[in-house]
């Protein structure tokens, strides 16, 4: 068999893979969204849309929606910098602000995310982009730390001076703050003062960090508010 016919083969093959796997659209309640309907929903949930994409236990590609860009609670700073200190061994200040960029296993963002193990080459071409984002936050006090949920594989050594790359290996993170998995993960900002802001889906550290401003961060949590508890507190 000769090259050509061996790449039509191939061609073939792929093809006949990519359709017969189908993408099927669920909605908050985990109910099948009609392709009809599809549409219709992504502009009734507007600006808060969110989505999860993940291959089932079928072989079918899903596509979860909801309504969950932003969530707000107050959680308890010096168990959340604890956990913090405990993963990274690392000492972080009390007036610090802390920044997590969290990813989340089984997510279909990119082609390093979706087969939970992210190689040396991977990793170091992620801290190529974050690095001067990484700068920026530093130098406004901001402490920053990338976590993985367990179950991703991280080629690097998380002892090494200076990594922030590790694993959410008791899935505290996960369990109490970044209960939505969201398609190319989420983010979580906490105020020494416990106010937390979180939000969902693709995004940069240092963009959501302008959320910090007191003009912004006061669209979340306005200085009348009581503190009242709106996620649930480690």
């Amino acid at each position: 068999m000769n090259e050509k016919k061996i790449f039509i083969l191939i061609f073939i093959f792929f093809t006949n893979y990519v359709s017969s796997q189908k993408e099927i659209y669920i909605d908050e309640q985990g109910d099948t969204i009609p392709n009809s309907k599809i549409a219709e929903k992504k502009k009734s949930l507007g600006k808060s849309i969110t989505s999860w994409r993940y291959i089932g236990k079928d072989g079918n590609e899903y596509v979860k929606l909801g309504n969950n860009r932003y969530l707000k609670g107050i959680f308890d700073y010096d168990i959340i910098k604890k956990e913090l200190e405990g993963i990274t061994n690392s000492k972080i200040s009390d007036s610090s602000t802390i920044i997590i960029e969290y990813f989340f296993k089984g997510d279909l963002c990119t082609n390093t995310s979706k087969d939970d193990i992210w190689t040396k080459r991977e990793i170091n071409k992620r801290k190529n982009f974050i690095k001067p984002i990484k700068k920026e936050l530093l130098s406004k006090g901001i402490f920053f730390v990338c976590l993985f949920e367990l179950g991703i594989e991280l080629k690097n050594k998380e002892e090494k001076p200076n990594e922030y790359f590790f694993t959410d290996k008791k899935g505290f993170f996960k369990e109490n703050i970044f209960l939505n998995q969201s398609t190319c993960g989420s983010y979580a900002a906490i105020k020494p003062n416990g106010e937390t802001l979180i939000r969902n889906g693709e995004y940069r550290a240092d963009w959501f960090a302008n959320h910090l401003t007191e003009e912004n961060w006061s669209l979340f949590f306005k200085p009348s508010e009581d503190n009242a508890k709106e996620e649930k507190t480690p």
